[in-house]
């Protein structure tokens, strides 16, 4: 389920994407589903659902970037492939489990998109701290740079002051 490009997309139609995937899995269950079935449908929408997410990310990345830098910057894809393999990464969820034998299979179908949705969260939890910890990495080494850079100018300073100084009493 691709956001169409060139139309403006937000977090609304991230949302209506996300409700759509649920009507399309109670859509194919009709009234009486079989738990095969079910299970088939739980982990089509799961994987669905993870695939916008990501879809959204991506097209969201290309509309606000510059252009230059949604291609030449390593840095960049690699942050982009990284975000997508943690939030499509398989879940270990749970199957349609028999708790009560009255709890209908509406019910336990709701537990398991509640675990689905969990593990959905966690996975963007997850690829967020990844992402903080590169930052991290990423802007400490700059900044580790740029102070040696600091460096060298100030003892460069001291140099031309020093050969300037020693030209002036000459």
């Amino acid at each position: 389920m691709c956001f169409a490009k060139g139309v403006p997309y937000d977090q609304a139609s991230l949302r209506s994407i996300m409700h759509k995937r649920v009507d399309d899995f109670c859509d194919k269950m009709g009234n009486e589903p079989e738990e095969a079935q079910m299970e088939a449908a739980l982990d089509e929408t799961e994987e669905g659902l993870s695939e916008d997410i990501c879809e959204f990310i991506e097209d969201h990345i290309q509309e606000n970037l510059p252009e230059s830098l949604q291609e030449s910057s390593p840095l960049l894809q690699e942050a982009r492939q990284g975000v997508r393999r943690r939030i499509q990464r398989p879940s270990v969820s749970a199957r349609l489990e028999v708790q009560n034998p009255e709890e209908s299979i509406w019910a336990r179908a709701l537990g398991r998109f509640q675990v689905i949705l969990q593990s959905l969260q966690q996975r963007c939890w997850d690829a967020l701290t990844w992402l903080r910890e590169k930052a991290v990495t990423f802007l400490e080494a700059i900044c580790s740079v740029v102070k040696a850079v600091l460096g060298v100018l100030t003892d460069f300073c001291s140099s031309v002051g020093q050969l300037f100084g020693n030209l002036i009493q000459v």
